[in-house]
């Protein structure tokens, strides 16, 4: 039997096809995903009931205005490989142990693990945050959610500054799952907000372990502070946009870069 991938993957495959066409018939959806045209039919109605699609008949097509005119810098982020950054949330959720401490930044990346731990709550843990999206998204009760103190900037969606800095200073964490605008072996992770780096590096400074989502579209790629080298998180998660070539470059270079698997994943 072929591996098929996750119904919540597959759904944001299927949404992409519908923005980046303008729509898309029942039948065209079946074929490139190989699956039946009931269970296309179910996933539009799924994508619909969230008001991310308009239905028709016969298939489904984008919402009128849904790219906006004018969008914030998380916006944009948010709507950037969400197959890459499901699978990558999807392999660090394996990693989270039940009753540990974690923190999460406000990263798109990071959303997207909180939202698998809202589908997939742990027996107890507890997350610390500076994103008052995934604030927003984190309603279980087996999860005590605690929101750093600091100024928010309501375009990046994220809480900074010296307050949280000095908040995070006093914590302890078996993990902190963070993420940067881009990533290179000579500059490392990388960003273009000072505050982003000071953040992440304070997280770290009080972090057992650092784990990092970077999707493949940030490889590569360099912003203009270094927040840490590429060696320095104790772990890199990234998707299987990126070549092998790239892979064993990063490897040579003392980067325990991991490549998720966009396949069904055993969840605690």
């Amino acid at each position: 039997m072929t591996d098929q991938p996750p119904p919540e993957l597959r759904r944001i495959q299927i949404l992409a096809h519908v923005r980046r066409n303008g729509g898309a018939s029942i039948s065209q959806l079946a074929r490139e995903h190989s699956i039946s045209p009931v269970t296309v039919h179910r996933d539009l109605e799924v994508l619909a009931t969230q008001g991310l699609i308009t239905r028709i008949r016969g298939g489904a097509r984008a919402i009128e205005g849904d790219t906006r005119a004018i969008e914030t810098d998380f916006m944009k982020r948010a709507r950037q490989n969400p197959a890459g950054k499901y699978v990558i949330a999807a392999h660090a959720l394996r990693e989270i142990a039940d009753g540990s401490t974690i923190f999460i930044d406000h990263s798109t990346s990071s959303l997207a693990l909180a939202r698998q731990l809202e589908r997939h709550p742990p027996k107890t843990l507890t997350v610390v945050t500076n994103s008052p999206a995934i604030a927003y998204e984190l309603h279980e009760s087996t999860i005590h959610l605690v929101v750093t103190p600091g100024e928010v900037d309501q375009v990046m969606r994220l809480i900074s500054g010296g307050w949280t800095e000095d908040f995070l200073s006093r914590l302890h964490f078996q993990a902190a799952f963070i993420s940067a605008a881009g990533l290179s072996l000579e500059r490392g992770l990388t960003t273009t907000r000072q505050f982003v780096a000071g953040t992440l590096r304070a997280a770290r400074a009080v972090s057992e372990r650092t784990v990092a989502l970077i999707d493949s579209t940030k490889v590569g790629r360099e912003s203009m502070l270094t927040i840490f080298t590429a060696q320095e998180p104790e772990e890199i998660i990234t998707d299987d946009g990126v070549t092998a070539a790239v892979i064993a470059e990063y490897k040579g270079a003392g980067v325990n870069l991991v490549v998720a698997q966009p396949n069904p994943v055993a969840v605690k």
